[in-house]
């Protein structure tokens, strides 16, 4: 066609906004999505019969780098096993039993840092819903038969929950200097009717959001 000319490379490029992906997102060509059937596996395999994935919600686990070392966690909804308290709650269990909600950062005043005082040990009880993180092991991540660092998150299986790297969760928050440090990515969820995340604060999971500050 005559009067046509072809573009160049400049006007042929074209600019899409994506999103910012988490950092198991970045990777997910080398790793395949996770499965259900798999994820029910691995929390047979560490938890044994002491909880038990919640079978009432289509999606219920998220993965992603929530402590921040390079490797795949994943966090699941799941609930006590019938007659399992003591188990859940041992004192010798191979998981630590928290409630973020609870979980304080310390203040900063000046030069000196204040640490807020220890909350009680937390307790689960029959019935309730528990967020099970599963921190990765090296490339297979949560996978890893090796994977056994692991936490039941008290008061922490919110809904709407998702994946979020670190950078989108800042570019999203309204109030910045507020946010807190952050070292991977977060689990963002809807709880007890308001919007925030589960994050981990390099020795906790810890809550930000509404009756968190």
């Amino acid at each position: 066609m005559e009067g046509a000319t072809a573009p160049t490379p400049q006007q042929a490029q074209t600019t899409t906004a994506t999103p910012a992906l988490s950092k198991s997102d970045e990777a997910a060509s080398a790793t395949p999505p996770a499965t259900l059937e798999e994820v029910r596996g691995v929390v047979a395999h560490i938890y044994r019969d002491a909880v038990v994935v919640e079978a009432d919600r289509a999606a219920p686990f998220v993965v992603g780098d929530f402590n921040g070392d390079g490797s795949e966690d994943v966090a699941v909804v799941v609930r006590p096993g019938e007659g399992k308290l003591p188990e859940v709650n041992g004192e010798y269990a191979n998981w630590i039993v928290e409630d973020p909600r609870q979980v304080q950062t310390p203040e900063v005043r000046g030069e000196v840092k204040v640490f807020p005082k220890r909350p009680g040990p937390t307790t689960v009880r029959q019935g309730e819903l528990l967020l099970a993180l599963i921190h990765g092991y090296r490339v297979r991540g949560w996978r890893d038969p090796l994977a056994s660092q692991t936490y039941l998150l008290k008061g922490a299986a919110g809904g709407e929950m998702s994946a979020r790297s670190a950078e989108a969760a800042l570019k999203a928050a309204t109030d910045k200097a507020r946010l807190p440090q952050l070292r991977g990515d977060v689990i963002v969820e809807r709880l007890a009717g308001g919007d925030g995340f589960i994050y981990w604060t390099g020795a906790k999971y810890a809550w930000s959001g509404p009756a968190s500050h």
